[in-house]
């Protein structure tokens, strides 16, 4: 949607694609104003709820850096629509360039270097000389090994465990991992996660707010009938809040009638109230794609910093600094571009690889000959994040910036020691790979991996000084079967996978991982690996819709000797994206026919109503259909249709999914007629399947 000369100056024009405008009225009729905030109007209820977050001085803030701000946003979004166009236009021609060439072949042509009508590449290096930037000022309380628990914090229970993470110790941890704990002297950070693990629920958010005010503070506790939470005297955990993404609006929070931007509400806020903390101005910045996003983000940075100590002159000195969270295509090949723009706010990166993996796959999604890594594959970062990996690496380490990896997210079922060494095994090749390609730290899933990852750091950074024993031991004791241990050895001491070199032809489609022609683990059309994607895309659909944003769902992974084994996989927002994508390729592409995805969805929701498990134990619902969550699963059904039969599929899956966060929808007898009424147009009723 273009901006037009009679739309208020307060207006996003990108973010009717999420409200479309019946929506947009129905929760302004319904927003209660704000008498200090001249234009500002709320969903009912917040300010009462939370009247320590919802101030007024946070709320002036919030809209006067908005005022200032809207018009670089609104330019950044319509870019980033033109973008896309570029893209799917360029992309079609060279499907019958290509016939006859696979994937691998150097002629194989591809989107990235071609250039727009203003003379700019749009995917791949700039061709630019490389921006003088001056090294990075790391705090030095944020130098250091970046083991990163990533997760939530609207839960003050699950705020407090992760603050509290170094001191998770179980009862047979083995020694050698308190020595190597105790030997790095690190302390854990924790991804204090606003995006892919939230559900929207301004509730949710708000509450997300209060716990981390009280984490800076020191004084967050919660009494529940069995125990008593209380953050612990030292060693506590550094959090880091991402932020939501710039395409994602708040329609509960409405200036002009109209939402504001959901990132900066939510950054804006932050500030303001840890005004007096300089750790807590440190932030994940997901999604960004170039120099001119980030020039936005600087700006406001800059614009909330000086609102802020405005207003309050007693402040101390700090400066907002950002960890670019590098999960997209477009971004991956500019990596210096992004950080010269951000200037002196720039701290470092991460590589979140789930959402790089399906941003890849949205880039390619005309491309017959593109195949995502499957989700079925255990090593992708070992097979196929090498490139991407090294160019972070070699880039932070320019600069003297944080360079950090991505996620490990499966997880052991506790008391099964067959699972405890398959999920052990994964997280070891994964935690040694990214410490062969120069990276600072990586992303883990749940606390029970913080003090291995530190001991894993501490154990490798020994290697590097010519002091191997303590590693070997240490994987010795984390995985003791030697069935699986002497594989893992051998993995650890032997060079790194193979790679390509950056002048190879081959090399841009290699750091988007887009230059596999059948997987070696399994076919992306193969039954299975349809029928994998189904089953965790529909319950982590679910749970999103019923508000649970990240969630661990059984899976099964192979162990040493092949056989299958429980395990669960943490799923969030990305991974479930990646997975839609998938699915929507091979049956946009004809290698997975409509029958056989409509036969297989039908099976595996009989599967997750019947609430079984597979007869070996490692097909097992964890979201049931039952409860609270039954009134989702049909909704969920509709929605995942509609993500992978629509042939011009939304660019993210919250543009259906977030007129299911408000009120109007939610709390409706139907919530599917209350929003297929409310946004006309916006749902398939074909691909739907009503």
């Amino acid at each position: 949607m273009q901006q037009t000369s009679d739309m208020p100056p307060t207006r996003i024009a990108d973010y009717a694609a999420f409200i479309p405008e019946p929506l947009r009225a129905a929760l302004a009729a319904a927003a209660e104003p704000v008498a200090a905030v001249p234009g500002l109007s709320i969903a009912p209820g917040l300010r009462a709820r939370f009247p320590d977050v919802e101030t007024d001085a946070a709320l002036s803030l919030v809209v006067a850096v908005h005022r200032a701000v809207c018009a670089e946003l609104n330019a950044v979004l319509a870019r980033r629509r033109a973008v896309r166009a570029f893209i799917d236009r360029e992309t079609l021609p060279l499907v019958e360039k290509n016939r006859g060439r696979a994937i691998d072949d150097p002629d194989y042509a591809t989107v990235i270097g071609l250039r727009d009508a203003d003379g700019q590449v749009v995917v791949g290096p700039s061709g630019a000389p490389a921006p003088e930037r001056p090294k990075v000022e790391v705090p030095p309380w944020l130098e250091g090994e970046q083991i990163t628990l990533f997760g939530p914090p609207d839960s003050a229970r699950m705020a407090i465990n992760a603050m509290n993470a170094l001191h998770r110790i179980p009862p047979d941890e083995p020694r050698i991992v308190a020595s190597l704990v105790e030997m790095s002297s690190q302390v854990p950070r924790w991804g204090a996660d606003d995006e892919d693990s939230q559900t929207p629920l301004m509730e949710r958010l708000l509450d997300a707010s209060r716990n981390l005010i009280g984490c800076y503070a020191g004084t967050l506790s919660v009494d529940t009938e069995r125990k008593a939470y209380r953050l612990a005297d030292e060693g506590r955990a550094l959090p880091i809040k991402r932020i939501p993404g710039l395409w994602l609006p708040d329609g509960h929070h409405l200036l002009d009638g109209h939402p504001l931007p959901l990132h900066l509400y939510d950054f804006v806020s932050h500030v303001w109230h840890n005004r007096k903390r300089p750790r807590a101005m440190v932030f994940y910045v997901p999604k960004l794609e170039d120099a001119r996003e980030a020039a936005y983000v600087r700006r406001l940075i800059e614009v909330t910093s000086a609102a802020v100590r405005a207003k309050d002159p007693d402040c101390p000195p700090w400066t907002v600094k950002v960890l670019c969270v590098f999960e997209n295509p477009r971004a991956i090949f500019r990596i210096r571009e992004i950080a010269a723009a951000l200037g002196p706010h720039f701290v470092g990166g991460s590589l979140g690889w789930h959402d790089f993996l399906a941003g890849a796959a949205r880039l390619f999604r005309h491309d017959p000959g593109y195949r995502i890594p499957v989700k079925a594959d255990p090593d992708i970062v070992v097979n196929h994040i090498k490139e991407s990996h090294l160019v972070l690496s070699e880039a932070m380490h320019d600069i003297g910036g944080l360079a950090i990896g991505g996620m490990y997210g499966v997880l052991f079922e506790d008391g099964d020691p067959a699972s405890y060494a398959a999920s052990m095994v994964g997280f070891v090749r994964d935690v040694i790979t990214q410490m062969k390609r120069g990276l600072d730290g990586f992303w883990v899933a749940h606390p029970d991996f913080v003090r291995p990852g530190i001991a894993l750091v501490e154990a490798w950074r020994r290697v590097e000084h010519g002091r191997p024993d303590d590693l070997e031991a240490l994987i010795r004791a984390l995985v003791p079967d030697p069935a699986a241990c002497e594989p893992l050895l051998d993995f650890v001491r032997g060079p790194d996978v193979p790679g390509l070199e950056p002048d190879d032809p081959a090399y841009p489609r290699a750091l988007l991982a887009a230059d596999i022609a059948v997987s070696d683990v399994i076919a992306n059309h193969d039954p299975e690996e349809v029928r994998y994607n189904v089953f965790q895309a529909l319950q982590y659909l679910a749970s999103w819709l019923d508000g649970v944003g990240c969630v661990a769902l059984p899976a099964a992974l192979r162990d040493a000797e092949g056989r299958r084994v429980a395990v669960r996989i943490m799923d969030d927002l990305a991974t479930t994206e990646r997975s839609r994508w998938e699915l929507w390729a091979e049956l946009h592409h004809g290698r997975v026919s409509r029958a056989m995805f409509e036969r297989i969805l039908a099976e595996e929701i009989t599967f997750i109503q019947g609430g079984d498990a597979s007869g070996d134990g490692t097909r097992r619902v964890h979201v049931k259909w039952a409860g609270p969550v039954a009134r989702w699963y049909p909704i969920a059904v509709r929605l995942l249709r509609q993500l992978v039969l629509d042939p011009q599929p939304v660019e993210s899956a919250p543009e259906l999914l977030l007129p299911f966060t408000f009120d109007v929808v939610r709390e409706a007898d139907d919530p599917w007629a209350a929003a297929c009424a409310l946004c006309p147009g916006h749902f398939s009723v074909d691909h739907a399947g009503a």
